[in-house]
């Protein structure tokens, strides 16, 4: 039955997360996405910059002062070394405020990079750590233009085009994405139950305080628009699930990887909605 669920889970994950990132590209124009490109080139490299670099590291340092279970500290590492956030694609705009441009520019970016940063973060973190990893980038291309690299572009295209059909369809294709996403978490929850009450309650100190460190720094690295630190916020403390998931799979098998994985993604994603209502409760006070 377990086997089952994860199979079903393999295969909805995905199509649900390509359904809200494109429902969110169908909201931004081609031409606002440019515009952060071109106009605001050093708070790309600076979001950049604490995303894949500031975030590791400090992920890194936090693992060897509060050292986790083995298995936990690899998870974590895989986990931040695969960026972006697609699942926050629609929450941090539409909670916090921020710019859905900016944050498709930065997914952008992240997913282009992350043949090159992956490797080189995963390669970075064994060392200290004691593990190996091989990433498959055939595999890794696959997932970054089912979810992210190909949702986004069709979603700017169409709504470059076809800007009528775009706002008619994308709530409703968000919708759909939405419940898929649900039925995804309820799946993993049933699934891995067990896991999830096995694991100590030191790992799971440490996989919030790995998000909530991510989190400052994309807060304090982000731009001057209040609105705008959230979107630099959750790309900094959430990551790809289906990416590192996938990584982990492939190189210690899924019934190990899972039940490391999936708590550690599960964390990510609540301290991020707790931050994301502190930031809408701050920001209505404001």
């Amino acid at each position: 039955m377990k086997e089952i669920i994860i199979s079903t889970l393999k295969i909805i994950a995905p199509i649900a997360v390509a359904l809200i990132v494109f429902a969110q590209g169908l909201k931004v124009s081609p031409t606002q996405v440019l515009m952060y490109f071109k106009a605001r080139p050093w708070l790309i490299l600076r979001s950049l910059l604490a995303v894949l670099v500031l975030v590791p590291a400090a992920a890194l340092a936090i693992i060897l002062l509060l050292k986790p279970a083995p298995e936990v500290a690899v998870g974590l590492a895989i986990l931040v070394a695969c960026p972006p956030a697609p699942l926050m694609l629609k929450g941090a705009p539409k909670m916090g405020g921020g710019s859905a441009a900016y944050m498709a520019s930065l997914h952008l970016s992240l997913a282009v990079l992350a043949f090159i940063t992956v490797p080189i973060c995963l390669d970075m973190l064994s060392i200290p750590l004691g593990f190996n990893t091989e990433v498959d980038l055939v595999a890794m291309a696959m997932i970054l233009g089912r979810t992210i690299l190909i949702p986004i572009g069709l979603g700017l295209a169409v709504h470059s085009f076809f800007p009528t059909f775009a706002d008619t369809i994308g709530p409703k294709l968000d919708k759909a994405g939405a419940i898929g996403l649900l039925v995804v978490v309820l799946f993993a929850l049933v699934a891995l139950f067990p896991a999830l009450l096995k694991m100590d309650p030191w790992s799971y100190l440490v996989m919030v305080a790995v998000c909530a460190v991510a989190l400052a720094i994309g807060h304090g690295l982000g731009p001057r628009d209040p609105r705008d630190r959230t979107i630099l916020a959750v790309e900094s403390g959430v990551r790809h699930p289906v990416l590192a998931l996938t990584i982990a799979a492939s190189n210690f098998t899924p019934q190990k990887a899972l039940p490391v994985l999936v708590p550690c993604v599960l964390v990510f994603i609540a301290v991020a909605v707790v931050y994301l209502l502190w930031q809408k409760r701050s920001l209505a006070a404001a």
